[in-house]
């Protein structure tokens, strides 16, 4: 084998149409292999390939079918991008808001009444980070006077936080009705992506869930960034036992979890759900995705000698 594993022959290995890329580092690829499941081969492939290829569709989504995921957990987002609300005993509660105001409205707070929700009961809005696919929807929902929640450093990228209310801080945990939802700083894509954990409920059985921003953007220093922070939301999620997990764009990180947000409303009474994944899955899929970027930091150090 040559010094480096190519992103190239990772990927047609398993079978991704992606372009190639740098090469990463082939010890810790192989790390990252033993430790990916079958249904986290697209995350391995995308967080393992040092500059990763654009993927077909970003952009390009259409309003889902507003649906039920858990008992009180429901998508109201488009196909390539999420939204997720959260029904407490207090009003609802909203991760991330899609592209524009007009989806805000139209798809988002249209989907609540869908579903039989009134968006007129969000109490909260958190935004995963400020990129215009997730924050877009952000001043319809300060038009309606909701509390809209994002770290202070992705606060500043729009025009600074409204108030000290409004900043989410690492390891804070928010209460809403009888439903609580800790959040975890997890730098890297922006320096101030923030992931959330919850409860879940299936049958009225308890599952902790997290939606989780991944991908870090830049050099070296953001990556070691990342790694300290998928290390640090892997603390959190061992903690309070995490065995659902969700992602902002799951068209991309699990192909399985997308298929079934995008056709749960044919959902069969009884059947599995598949965003259980379990609580060591969880841990796998955190410890691959640290060694996938210590891969790329690798490579990007040998290229910068």
């Amino acid at each position: 084998m040559n010094k480096f594993v190519t992103a190239l022959s990772v990927i047609t290995v398993f079978g991704f149409g992606l372009a190639s890329a740098q090469d990463a580092d082939p010890a810790l690829v192989e790390q990252a292999r033993l430790l990916a499941e079958p249904r986290s081969q697209a995350t391995f492939v995308r967080q393992c390939t040092v500059e990763p290829a654009r993927f077909p569709g970003l952009g390009e989504g259409v309003a889902a079918v507003p649906t039920k995921l858990f008992d009180n957990l429901y998508y109201v987002g488009r196909t390539d991008v999420g939204a997720w609300v959260i029904q407490t005993s207090d009003g609802l509660v909203l991760i991330d808001t899609l592209y524009t105001p007009e989806d805000a409205e139209l798809i988002v707070a249209g989907g609540l009444r869908k579903l039989g929700l009134d968006p007129a009961n969000l109490k909260v809005v958190f935004v995963t980070h400020f990129h215009g696919d997730h924050a877009g929807g952000v001043p319809y929902f300060q038009k309606q006077g909701v509390r809209v929640m994002l770290s202070e450093s992705d606060w500043s990228q729009l025009g600074g936080a409204p108030d000290a209310d409004s900043i989410a801080h690492d390891g804070e945990v928010i209460t809403v009705g009888d439903t609580t939802f800790t959040v975890v700083l997890t730098p890297g894509h922006t320096p101030g992506a923030i992931s959330l954990i919850f409860p879940v409920f299936e049958n009225g059985e308890q599952h902790k869930a997290v939606i989780m921003e991944l991908s870090p953007r830049g050099g070296i220093d953001v990556h070691r960034e990342a790694v300290a922070g998928i290390e640090h939301l892997a603390e959190f999620t061992a903690r309070e036992g995490v065995d659902v997990a969700l992602h902002p764009h799951e068209m991309i990180f699990d192909p399985v979890a997308r298929d079934f947000i995008l056709s749960a409303s044919t959902r069969t009474a009884g059947s599995a759900n598949p965003l259980v994944i379990g609580k060591e899955s969880m841990q796998r899929f955190a410890n691959m995705v640290g060694a996938c970027w210590n891969a790329r930091i690798t490579t990007m150090a040998a290229v910068q000698k």
